[in-house]
């Protein structure tokens, strides 16, 4: 099953001072950017822990295998 696409830094930062200022519940912040409730609390727990940067996303499934065009040009080399 894909990943869902990613949401972007700016959508999470308009978010999550939201939640911290009390304009909105995390329910309804779920609900707005169509993720889980946990998912908000993550991006909460990262906000406060680093500001926006704690925000970017972190994906490194892409960087754990080469994938089949880079192992081939590196055999080539």
């Amino acid at each position: 099953m894909p990943q869902p696409p990613a949401i972007p830094v700016d959508e999470k930062v308009g978010i999550v001072p939201s939640i911290l200022a009390g304009e909105m519940t995390v329910a309804q912040a779920a609900r707005r950017a169509r993720v889980s409730e946990q998912s908000i609390g993550t991006w909460k727990r990262q906000f406060i822990e680093n500001g926006r940067a704690g925000l970017v996303a972190k994906n490194s499934r892409c960087h754990r295998r080469p994938t089949a065009a880079v192992r081939i040009i590196s055999a080539w080399c």
